[in-house]
């Protein structure tokens, strides 16, 4: 998935024949903003990747803190196979954030692994 940057912000937009998807705008405070990116972007990684995403909420090891993972599996391995890609952060961390900025953000990290994953299926060169 490429984000681009036309002049107009949010949503599809066409631009010389072809269709370019904007990165969404969100003000920091915009709970319900970042929850609608989340679910969003959920759809487009389970799409252009063709995984099945998990989203784990577990303590950490420090008191107050959360750790949350999401991983992408292969949709026919299922919930019972082995990971295609995960991403794993903990909140709250010292970037002050809400909640549902720290679940988009690792959201937008794991579709960074995944296309890291899909250009070099080897590792890198």
């Amino acid at each position: 998935m490429m984000w681009a940057f036309p002049s107009v912000v949010g949503g599809l937009t066409t631009s010389e024949g072809y269709t370019v998807k904007t990165k969404p705008s969100l003000k920091s405070n915009d709970k319900e903003g970042f929850i609608r990116a989340l679910t969003d972007e959920w759809a487009d990684l389970q799409k252009e990747y063709q995984v099945v995403l998990e989203m784990t909420v577990e303590p950490a090891m420090r008191k107050g803190v959360l750790r949350i993972t999401l991983t992408a599996l292969s949709p026919s391995d299922g919930r019972t196979g082995l990971a295609t890609a995960y991403y794993s952060c903990e909140y709250p961390t010292a970037a002050v954030e809400s909640l549902e900025a720290c679940l988009f953000r690792c959201a937008v990290r794991l579709e960074r692994v995944l296309r890291d994953r899909k250009a070099h299926p080897m590792g890198k060169a």
